[in-house]
């Protein structure tokens, strides 16, 4: 995706923390930012991916006042990966975080009847331990700037169970729980956090969406995901990542200011929360 309309700079001097940058909700999401002016730090979960993230600044339109893009190999199943992220916002981007998306999972199938001991380690860590530690370090350190934006990428699964993926669709529902928990926690009640107060924490629940992840499917898999999928939607049809990366956007303006500890459904009426 290519902007080639400069959009309101109303991120400006803000920066962002985006797990999974390199590809598709995440690369979109971080796209939807930086072209609205803010830095961006992405993590991928190699270095051959980080030339996927340097190149996201081509993607942005052209700025008088181009925002900062840094990759950095941070996997989320590495317990330096918290510490490995506050480091180099310490390092490149004077210790401030304004906006951190959580968006790099583990959606391993975690089948019942079939699971080990590995795979459930695996999804837990990705799903809730990293995210949990990356926030935790922020705040240890003291980097969220007050009316910062905490945004955890869930899914559909949360709410829609598949015996294949009985980890994942946990994972997620504990990630949304997480959302209400930093929400009264950073919003202004607990003196300990008053130098964030104002943050505003929120999950996004994301149905089926065209990334590399989903197209490679094996096209008869893929073909039972949309005949799970689509007759439960009101707007039947594939997401785009660009589709997921507006709402995202949204949630990161000063607009949302007054939405927090919720979970916001991206998902074209796939699943309705009201």
């Amino acid at each position: 995706m290519t902007s080639t309309t400069l959009r309101e700079q109303d991120l400006a001097g803000k920066v962002a923390v985006i797990t999974g940058a390199s590809r598709g909700i995440g690369r979109a999401i971080a796209i939807n930012l930086a072209s609205r002016g803010c830095s961006i730090l992405g993590t991928c979960s190699s270095p051959t991916n980080l030339n996927l993230i340097d190149s996201i600044s081509q993607d942005i339109g052209t700025h008088p006042h181009p925002p900062k893009i840094l990759g950095i190999d941070a996997n989320i199943l590495s317990p330096t990966c918290a510490h490995k992220i506050a480091t180099s916002l310490s390092e490149n981007f004077s210790s401030r975080i304004d906006i951190f998306i959580n968006n790099a999972a583990d959606s391993g199938t975690g089948t019942l009847g079939e699971l080990s001991v590995q795979e459930i380690q695996d999804s837990l860590i990705s799903n809730i331990q990293t995210p949990v530690l990356i926030v935790d370090e922020l705040v240890k350190r003291k980097m969220f700037q007050k009316e910062s934006r905490i945004v955890y990428i869930s899914s559909v699964r949360s709410r829609q169970p598949w015996s294949m993926q009985l980890l994942y669709a946990a994972g997620k529902s504990a990630g949304e729980s997480l959302c209400r928990t930093w929400s009264q926690a950073f919003g202004g009640r607990e003196e300990k956090f008053s130098f964030m107060a104002g943050t505003t924490a929120n999950a996004v629940t994301v149905g089926l969406t065209e990334t590399d992840s989903v197209l490679q499917c094996p096209p008869d898999i893929l073909e039972e995901f949309k005949q799970e999928f689509m007759p439960l939607q009101s707007i039947p049809k594939l997401a785009k990542p660009e589709d997921v990366a507006d709402v995202v956007g949204l949630l990161c303006s000063r607009d949302a200011r007054w939405i927090t500890g919720s979970v916001v459904s991206a998902s074209g009426g796939g699943i309705k929360i009201g």
